[in-house]
């Protein structure tokens, strides 16, 4: 073998390296946000964009959700409750939500002039849902 060719395993070998240990550190964050108080697993999908799986929480009046294949340890988006309006609800659907898990429940929600989905495991959709319901009235 050249000196090249050992350089290029070499090269390779280390590449694969960081490569798994950057897929386990995106692990270890997904496992510690969900174990946090209150972490839910959620998908989300903004519009027509593709679904992307991340983690939700509720705090005080907003509903905060984390992309889960990011380092950020800020939200990816807060949905206040006040600005969230219930449009439908349905359950997984393989002609539309291939990208998704079979046993999630979808809510299409209007939100800031816009559509988002939701896609809850069935206990998480029903406590989005009571979590809706209670706020204060709207005038």
């Amino acid at each position: 073998m050249t000196m090249v060719e050992i350089l290029g395993v070499v090269a390779l070998c280390l590449l694969f390296v960081v490569a798994v240990i950057a897929w386990v550190l995106v692990v270890i964050h997904q496992r510690r946000m969900l174990s946090a108080d209150g972490g839910l697993a959620v998908a989300l999908k903004r519009g027509d964009e593709r679904w992307a799986n991340g983690v939700g929480r509720y705090v005080g009046d907003e509903f905060i959700w984390y992309r889960t294949l990011s380092f950020s340890p800020t939200p990816a988006m807060r949905l206040p409750r006040s600005e969230l309006t219930v449009v439908s609800s349905r359950p997984w659907d393989a002609s539309r939500d291939m990208a998704l898990r079979p046993n999630l429940s979808i809510v299409e929600c209007e939100f800031r002039g816009g559509r988002i989905s939701l896609g809850f495991p069935d206990s998480g959709l029903t406590g989005f849902l009571s979590w809706l319901e209670a706020s204060a009235p709207r005038f």
